[in-house]
């Protein structure tokens, strides 16, 4: 037994007792660790992540909790996973929302997934057209500095 642990068990006259200071110790500091983890389970966003590493952080923090004996219910972690999506998300965030029928976690993964992608296609896109626009813009003005264009009409 360490000394930490002897300390807190000096006094007892018990067998009972010991290990009842002892669970009260462990059950203090268990109930603190999962208070940590639902904090930052609900604290968790998508922000700078790809989905998969969003999903992959709750999963671990939702195996966290089921390690120390406090699970996590599936709807619960679909509520969570929803809540942490950004403005971009909520068209599929509404489609699973509006679901009668609950989704599976992996179910949620495929179509948030399939959402990641069609917006890095967009992303995509968009830059493409602008460096189009950029790169036509810039083609289209004289390689004559203003001064030279001015004394070449004066000719």
């Amino acid at each position: 037994m360490s000394i930490d642990m002897r300390t807190r068990v000096i006094g007892c006259k018990s067998s009972f007792q010991i290990w009842d200071k002892i669970h009260a110790y462990f059950h203090a500091h268990t109930n603190a660790k999962a208070r940590q983890l639902r904090s930052d389970l609900r604290s968790t966003t998508l922000d700078n992540r790809s989905v998969s590493d969003y999903l992959l952080r709750i999963q671990s923090l939702v195996d966290a909790l089921t390690a120390i004996g406090n699970s996590v219910y599936p709807k619960e972690h679909l509520d969570i996973v929803l809540e942490g999506l950004p403005e971009e998300y909520e068209s599929t965030v509404s489609l699973i929302s509006s679901r009668f029928d609950e989704l599976s976690i992996e179910e949620v993964k495929t179509l948030l997934l399939a959402h990641e992608s069609r917006l890095e296609k967009f992303k995509k896109k968009n830059l493409l057209s602008v460096n189009i626009l950029e790169t036509s813009s810039g083609s289209n003005s004289s390689t004559l500095p203003p001064q030279a264009n001015l004394t070449h009409q004066d000719s």
